[in-house]
């Protein structure tokens, strides 16, 4: 049983939840949000291994508009990612403010229904 739990655990320890893929341009820029506009937060170098955790759509560049966020948080165009595909290999990622629709504000009145007293 122990032999069992070991070989296990090494199998999952060898695992990653985040595929890493190599950098083909010369340096590349990790950016604050998809797209050229945004911030560069840091560099990579080419041959470098990223992860990426999710991917989303953003600037063009050489036609391709899928940018990958890497694990370091930041993004980086997927032009310059081998991934071996040409679309998404990965989760879209989340978008959207943490924020209601509504700014917070509960829409109507509220009134309470709990059909238990006491």
């Amino acid at each position: 049983m122990k032999l069992l739990s070991l070989a296990i655990c090494a199998i999952l320890s060898s695992t990653s939840l985040a595929a890493s893929y190599p950098i083909t341009g010369n340096t590349v820029n990790c950016r604050s949000g998809p797209g050229t506009s945004y911030g560069v937060k840091k560099s990579y170098k080419k041959g470098q291994k990223v992860s990426i955790s999710c991917q989303t759509s953003g600037t063009s560049v050489n036609g391709n508009s899928i940018w990958d966020k890497t694990s370091d948080g930041c993004y980086v165009a997927d032009y310059y990612v081998k991934t071996g595909s040409n679309g998404y290999v990965t989760k879209k990622c989340g978008g959207g403010s943490s924020k209601p629709p509504s700014g917070g504000k509960v829409p109507g009145p509220m009134k309470n229904d709990y059909p238990y007293s006491g």
